[in-house]
């Protein structure tokens, strides 16, 4: 059984895995799917979004992309404007900066 469609919704992937790969690298979920941080669908904002992306991205450099992908989908379900949606773009573009090698 899929535990994903319950936590979760695909809207920005093609590829189902995508986003999967991404949050749990995160740190968001386990590997079987179910919530990992107390935080996440709750109070997960911006700037505790883009922190756990420059340590997943550090961690895991192979799934940039993936993580990448995580953090507009948590963004974009918490951001309440697209000016908010905005400011999340720019740090997420520190977050990769900030993972370079």
């Amino acid at each position: 059984m899929d535990n994903m469609g319950t936590y979760m919704s695909y809207g920005f992937d093609k590829n189902l895995g995508a986003t999967e790969i991404g949050l749990t690298s995160l740190g968001c979920l386990s590997v079987d799917g179910t919530p990992r941080c107390p935080r996440y669908q709750k109070d997960c904002d911006i700037p505790c979004t883009t922190t756990c992306m420059i340590t997943a991205m550090s961690d895991f450099p192979e799934t940039k992309a993936e993580i990448l992908l995580a953090g507009i989908l948590i963004a974009s379900t918490h951001a309440s404007s697209m000016f908010e949606m905005h400011g999340a773009l720019s740090s997420f573009e520190n977050a990769i900066q900030a993972t370079c090698i």
